[in-house]
Order: structure tokens, then sequence, then C-alpha cells
């Protein structure tokens, strides 16, 4: 007791950090675990919905995939392959130039500028055709050709010179990127 009496600040002082001490130990650590808990699990809980959602979506689209016909799909991925496939390209301008009786006299491939296209997944390759030796009604035919071919093109100019009888073309042709 005289000991207590002459240290009482610091023996007070010492009983209430045991107390501080005891009080955590045995109390407020578990309250405190219960409130991360409790946040991790409002985080797991809203991970989970968006994750479900995500689920539905999926499935959903796969619903929607199935509904198609194998020849849809087919004709799709051959409209808008998964690679460039320029000798493929250069071999369908070549026939198209043949069938309407021009000759294909310069073609040139690089990659095209993404503009107009909304369509993340799509990728699209420039080509500029030149064609000569041929009446505006030949050249009307080469765009027929192209136009019925199942490769997917778009003209995005066209150059008529009817004195010289050529013409060129800068097309785009699209392609799915690799990610896919």
């Amino acid at each position: 007791m005289v000991w207590i009496a002459r240290h009482l600040v610091w023996s007070s002082l010492g009983v209430c950090a045991l107390l501080l001490l005891l009080g955590y130990a045995f109390v407020f650590r578990h309250q405190v675990a219960r409130i991360r808990q409790a946040d991790r699990i409002a985080v797991l809980n809203q991970e989970r919905t968006s994750k479900e959602a995500y689920l539905k979506q999926l499935d959903a689209l796969a619903l929607e995939y199935s509904n198609y016909a194998l020849e849809d799909i087919e004709r799709a991925r051959t409209m808008i392959p998964h690679e460039d496939d320029v000798p493929g390209i250069l071999a369908m301008l070549e026939a198209a130039a043949r069938a309407s009786d021009l000759q294909l006299t310069a073609v040139n491939f690089a990659a095209a500028d993404m503009t107009g296209i909304d369509v993340s997944n799509v990728g699209a390759l420039a080509i500029s055709i030149s064609v000569q030796h041929g009446s505006y009604e030949r050249f009307k035919l080469f765009l027929s050709s192209l136009q019925d071919n199942l490769r997917l093109f778009d003209v995005r100019s066209a150059n008529i010179n009817p004195a010289g009888a050529s013409y060129t073309l800068t097309l785009r042709a699209y392609v799915w990127k690799k990610a896919i």
C-alpha cells in the first residue's frame, strides 16, 4: 500500500492500461473483427451480384447464338474472317477484274483507319486498287462483282478517269481481331 501511495499516478496509469488491454483483447478485438468481416461480406456480395449479372448476360448471348443457323455463322465468319487473308483478297480482286474484262494494274494493302467503326472487336484493312482498259459499264460490273462477293468490303473512295479509261478504288475489308 505504501508503494501504491508513492506511485499513485504511475500505478493508476498501469491499471488503466491493463484494463484497456484486457478490454481490447476480450471485447473490442471481436467487434473489430466482425466489422471487418461485415465489410468484406458486403464487398463479396456486391462482387457476386455483378458476376451473376454478367453470367446472365453470357447465358442470354449463348442462347441467342444457339438460335442462329450454322450456315449463317459460317457465312459471317467468311464475311469477316479472323485473319487478313491478303492472298485470298488478291485472288478475289483478280477474278472480279477478269470477269469484268478489266486489267488490274495495282493493288496496295495497308492498315485502315477505324473511323466510323463502333465495334471494338473488328479491325480493318485498307486496299487501294487501280484498274484500266475498260468502259464505265465494265467498271460498274467490277463493282457489282465485289458487292456480290462473300467477303465484306466498303468502298471508301472512287476516282474515275474516263479519258484514260482508268479507275482507282479505295476499299476497306474487315477482320475480327485475334482476341476473340
